[in-house]
This record gives structure tokens, sequence and C-alpha cells, in this order.
């Protein structure tokens, strides 16, 4: 239905506190005056980039949360109290301003973090993200919402006119068990930039039909400051796409039992897993498990790349900050051991691998007496085509992949090291890897051979290929 006459005043007073249908932002809060009555003071925004009817996956009998932070648009000149509260009013006034007919999760299965209480700091325009929990206790198959508006008091003045925000909900069967026999798990990483990872769901076993890989990973989202200071997840646009079309790249996948990862990469800053302080770990650590929570990453996958302290510093310089070491040489193994361990702390739930190939790329130590190898599930060797470990008195060897390959198209004929393969599998080694699988050709012949070595068993293509942005 459109705005018009027929639209009850109780309806346009919600109006202005949600968005209409074909819009992807919301707009900017602007302090109420006498001069500009009726304008929106403030707005409810989610955490890691999430457009309005973003949908969060709920699977099977496990719990979902969204992460949700109140926004003004100018520094606040006094200290803000805000309340979020779930509201079914600004969900009515959303399907009847665009003809929809989205029914409220059940309000007895959301807890809001805190009763829903967050401020905004006196000269801060940003309060602190808050957890949304969704417990499962929907319809499977059917499409939830959540709307949650917020009041806002500053002194003695209450406001209510701010924006709200939706999440869609939509609870799954839980994601199928595959290749629960394997000893040698099977990792794909997906160049997002140029591919779809539906291609990594098209290979299947001959045997039985059950997924070659075990994980595909986005490859990649990266490690920022802004400019605050404050380490945060940056995505770029192709990444940004795989992210809002969540739906469509990545549930088909976990549908098939692939396990979805998405890989961490620095970006040519000084932040990045060997130089964050204790303070900034923890801070990226949130930030990142806003993004995994909201679209539904079954892990994470560290790889400390591109970050300035391991580029060429005549071109790069490495620049410190209260959020970084002071100076490369304290950019240590130890501080990326910190990271993983704030990372676990906060996802407990989800697997953290590790991808490394200089040398000296990968955490080293322990944190609050737990060691490197208690705190990851696995790591990639990613000189592809060479084989390296990591000490097993710190990794141990039924978690490293010292073996991976490129299948790159632009690079020809894929290069596959029998004896290496054959090293994995009667040798006690974890793991195995291919990256940047394509959609130019089919690898089913290159796969059977993998296949033949670590199951006794061939490969199947279906036939399907994928561009970047179709499905």
């Amino acid at each position: 239905m459109k705005i018009g006459t027929l639209i009850s005043a109780g309806v346009l007073m919600l109006s202005s506190m949600i968005l209409n249908s074909g819009c992807s932002e919301v707009g900017n809060g602007r302090k109420q005056t006498t001069e500009n009555p009726g304008a929106i003071f403030g707005e409810v925004k989610s955490a890691a980039g999430a457009k309005m009817l973003t949908p969060i996956a709920l699977r099977g009998d496990k719990k979902a949360t969204g992460h949700l932070f109140f926004e003004l648009s100018e520094p606040a000149e006094q200290e803000v109290a805000v309340t979020f509260k779930l509201d079914s009013r600004i969900l009515d006034a959303y399907n009847q301003l665009n003809g929809t007919g989205y029914t409220m999760y059940p309000a007895d299965k959301l807890l809001l973090e805190n009763n829903g209480n967050v401020v905004v700091e006196a000269g801060k325009s940003k309060s602190a993200t808050l957890a949304l929990d969704i417990l499962p206790g929907g319809t499977e198959g059917a499409t939830y919402a959540v709307a949650v508006s917020a009041v806002a008091t500053a002194g003695t003045e209450k406001h209510t006119d701010n924006k709200a925000f939706i999440y869609l909900v939509k609870p799954l069967a839980a994601m199928p068990e595959v290749n629960a026999g394997r000893k040698v798990k099977n990792l794909c990483y997906v160049e997002v930039n140029r591919e779809s990872m539906l291609n990594a769901g098209e290979y299947t076993m001959k045997s039985d039909k059950s997924p070659f890989f075990d994980i595909a990973s986005v490859f990649a989202a990266n490690i920022r400051l802004s400019a605050d200071d404050v380490p945060y997840v940056s995505c770029n646009e192709q990444t940004r796409f795989v992210l809002d079309n969540i739906e469509q790249t990545v549930r088909p996948l976990q549908a098939k039992g692939i396990r979805v990862h998405l890989s961490i990469l620095g970006d040519h800053t000084a932040a990045g897993m060997r130089s964050l302080s204790k303070d900034a770990a923890r801070a990226f650590a949130k930030d990142l498990k806003a993004y995994i929570d909201i679209y539904g990453f079954d892990g994470i996958d560290f790889d400390d790349e591109y970050s300035t302290y391991a580029t060429d510093q005549a071109v790069e310089p490495y620049i410190p900050s209260d959020a970084v070491a002071p100076s490369i040489e304290e950019c240590t193994s130890q501080r990326y051991a910190d990271l993983v361990y704030e990372s676990r702390k906060l996802m407990p739930d989800k697997t953290i691998g590790i991808y490394w190939y200089a040398g000296y790329d990968y955490p080293v130590g322990t944190v609050e007496g737990k060691t490197v190898d208690e705190l990851i599930d696995y790591s990639i060797y990613g000189y592809y085509g060479k084989w390296k470990a990591i000490p097993a008195d710190t990794v141990s060897i039924a978690k490293q992949c010292p073996y991976a390959i490129e299948v790159t198209t632009a690079r020809g004929d894929v290069k596959i090291d029998d004896d290496c393969l054959k090293n994995i599998r009667q040798n006690g080694w974890g793991y195995f890897a291919v990256y940047d699988l394509n959609n130019e050709r089919s690898y089913e012949k290159e796969f059977s051979r993998i296949s033949r070595l670590l199951y006794d068993d061939e490969v199947e293509w279906s036939g399907k290929q994928y561009e970047r942005t179709g499905w």
C-alpha cells in the first residue's frame, strides 16, 4: 500500500521511524529543535553494516544473535540514555506502507542485552553495540521479523522520534552432518572479488554424494583502523555483495553441510593480527563476532598478510597508534595469540583457522593458560605446492594442513604432488586446502585424483557454473 489519504495519522507518525522498502540506508538523524519540530533525533542501526530487513538464520535448536547500536548525526553535548524495545507497531506500520505481511517473531523468544539499555557518551555519536538474542521457536521455513525502536533521554528531554530497525528471522533446519568419518578435512578459499561461493558446492563424492569440500571460506574481509583509532572489519564491494545476498551466496552451501567461514586479511594499514594492543584485540573480536552472528558464518579464517608491518616500509610505512604496537619489532606472534584468545572467548562454538606462509605469521604463546593449539581448530600453510608445518608443540599435526594447492585457471594446469597427499593421509595430518576455485572450467579430474589419494573415492561435478553475481 502506498502513502496516501487512506493511511491513518498513527501510521503517518510511525512512517518517520521506518524505511520504505526501496531504501537501502537510514537517513541521518538530527537533533530536534524548535526550528525543526518533528525531526528525527537519532536512529537504531545494526552492526556489521547490515541493512534493513537483513535475514538472520535460526538453524535447528541453536539461537541466533543480532547486534544493534544507537547513532546520532553529531556528537552528544551530554550523555544520552537509550532504551531499545521490541516494537510490533513499527512492523505493522512497515507492512502497511510497503504492502508486506511480515509477522513479528514471538516476543518470549527475544532477549535484549541489559534490558535494552545503552548510553551515548558525551562527546560521542554512537553507543556501544547491544546483543539481541533470538531463541529457537518459530516454524521452520517461515519468515518472521523483529522490529526494534528506541527512546533516548538527554537530561530532562525524552525523544521517541528515532528511526527504528527491522531484522528478518528465518528458522531453518539444522545443518546436516556430512563426512563425519573423514580424518582429513578439505577446505576451499574462494576469491569473491571475481568468483561465486556457490561453485564450491558443485563437487560431490561419487560414493555417497556428500560434499567434496568440508569448509568454504569467503576470501576476504579486511581489518582496518577507524578515524577514532579502533580496529574494525572492512568489506569491499564484492565481499559486501556476498553479505548483502547471504541467502543466495552462502545458505545453499550450508544446506549441503559445508561450513562457511569468513577470512580476515590485512589491508595496508598498521592494523593486523600481530599488531593490536589487548584492548584493540578485544574490540576487534567484538566487531568480528557481530559479522559472524548476523550473517550466520560457521567460523573465521585469519590471514596475516598485507598489514604495513609485513610490507615494504619504503612504500607503506608502519604508523603506530594507541591501538597498535609502538614499532614493527613489537608486532609479535604473542599479540596474534591474544587476538585468537579474545575471538575464542566471544565465539566458543565457532571454528577458528589460521592461514600462514612466511614462517612467523601465525600465533605463538599462551594466553590465560590457553595454548594456541587449544584456541584454534586448524592452520593452513599457504605457499602453494610446497610442504611446511608449524612445530607440533605449537599446533598439533591433526590440526594442520602442511600442503595446499592453487587452482587458479590463469596459472595453467593444476599441479598436484601425490607424495604430499599420501603423507597427509598416512601420517595423521588433519587438513588439505585449495585456493581460488574458478568457474571457467571443471576440476572433476583433479579433485578425483586428490580424492583417490585422501579418501579412496572419486569426485563428480554437477556441471553447474556460477558467475560472481549469479545464482
